[in-house]
């Protein structure tokens, strides 16, 4: 068991050097956004229906946070926020995004593509065609030829590029317009028809332009238009104001409890001491490893359960003093201590994850980010109580000199014998 531990404290090790640890909009910054949803009256040109009226309703909403929540997931943002609220409203919030109006032209644009055709009787007008955005089955961004020209690839699903190779065909020698959001984008002349399902929009873009537009055709277009009621940028100055007390805090507390449980438990104490240390480089190795985003309330989880760490080890010290002044030897009472002690550390541990479960099921956001370190705290607690603290006072308890009662924290009787 001790070579699995020092295995384990090697890679945490490893992980804690090689890999940076993520933060939360609280911390390092970023973009706050609020959304909403507007209804869409019926659009009919030459008697034709060419937009459908759309009525904001829950389905609505749904799918608009969904569309929203595939766009960010595109951009790479950690631990963003995408929540509705109230009946029409969403919330973004995007850590580490400096450039809010990017960020809001990624969320709010509708993002609707269609080809058209031009009219033979009045060239300057396009006519659509059905074929649309919506049958797209990838797109990303790519530069041309290895200049600086950026184009957008796409590939169709299979009822998209039947279609598309029908209308390629039959404008064999005419434009082709791409229209995004009702402007056109480009007009390429098709020269031969398209029948692999895979096409590019030109329209000299820049490098950001192009994998925003990818990245929203991509996750689809929004089922109804999205109106920006707020969009402001959130500096990290308060988080990392709270970031440092809450550090200054952690530190300060687990200071008192290695001098407290040295001072109480002695030997055991010492133990303790090692085993709450490995526990805080488990802790944040499993962090960096998921990896999970740290929020102010995420730092407040971890501090709460340091101190269910130090809970567990009092419970089978407190219980192994017991049978060390009830006459037990040394080796008798460590083994006495833990096993009677497991009982209470596992209903006490169970309940704090069933709380952790609670508030991650029923909150959002940062609440959401308590929950997960403290599960993650109280689970890794249990394995240093139970397996590390276990071991390493095993090994202690084989030197002689280490099983006078008295470096337990326990006066001897006058008739118990030094020695095991």
């Amino acid at each position: 068991m001790l070579a699995f531990i020092v295995l384990v404290l090697a890679a945490s090790i490893y992980i804690m050097i090689t890999k940076p640890i993520k933060e939360g909009l609280d911390i390092q910054g970023g973009a706050h956004i609020v959304v909403e949803a507007q209804d869409v009256k019926q659009r009919i040109v030459d008697g034709k229906v060419v937009e459908q009226a759309v009525s904001v309703n829950d389905s609505v909403m749904e799918s608009a946070v969904a569309v929203v929540r595939s766009r960010v997931d595109g951009l790479g943002v950690s631990e963003s926020l995408i929540q509705r609220k109230g009946s029409r409203q969403i919330i973004v919030e995007l850590p580490g995004i400096q450039d809010p109006d990017e960020a809001v032209k990624l969320v709010g644009e509708t993002a609707k593509l269609d080809f058209r055709k031009q009219d033979p009787k009045n060239p300057g007008k396009w006519l659509e065609t059905g074929v649309v955005g919506s049958m797209l089955k990838d797109a990303k961004a790519d530069i041309r030829g290895g200049s600086n020209d950026w184009i957008i690839q796409f590939s169709f699903n299979p009822e998209g590029a039947k279609k598309f190779g029908e209308l390629t065909t039959e404008l064999v020698g005419q434009p082709l317009g791409i229209f995004l959001d009702g402007k056109l984008v480009s007009s390429p002349n098709v020269n031969t028809p398209i029948t692999g399902g895979e096409g590019y929009i030109e329209g000299n873009f820049q490098a950001e332009e192009a994998q925003r537009l990818a990245i929203q055709l991509k996750a689809g277009q929004l089922p109804a238009p999205l109106k920006m009621v707020e969009n402001r940028t959130v500096g990290p100055t308060l988080g990392k104001e709270a970031v440092d007390r809450s550090f200054l805090a952690g530190v300060s507390g687990l200071v008192i409890i290695l001098f407290f449980m040295l001072w109480f438990y002695r030997v055991p104490g010492v133990v303790a001491n090692i085993a709450l240390v490995l526990y805080t480089i488990f802790n944040i190795a499993v962090f960096k490893l998921i990896p999970v985003t740290l929020t102010v309330p995420g730092i407040a989880g971890l501090i709460l359960s340091i101190g269910m760490a130090v809970d567990a080890n009092v419970l089978i010290f407190e219980r192994t003093k017991e049978e060390l002044r009830s006459g037990k030897s040394i080796f008798k009472a460590v083994e006495l201590g833990f096993n009677r002690a497991f009982s209470s550390i596992f209903d006490s541990n169970a309940t704090s994850l069933i709380s952790a479960a609670v508030l991650y099921y029923f909150g959002t956001g940062l609440i959401r980010g308590f929950a997960i370190t403290f599960a993650i705290g109280v689970l890794i607690s249990m394995f240093t109580a139970i397996t590390v603290s276990r071991t390493l006072m095993n090994l202690v308890v084989r030197f002689r000199k280490f099983r006078n009662p008295v470096m337990f924290g326990v006066k001897p009787r006058p008739a118990q014998k030094q020695g095991a």
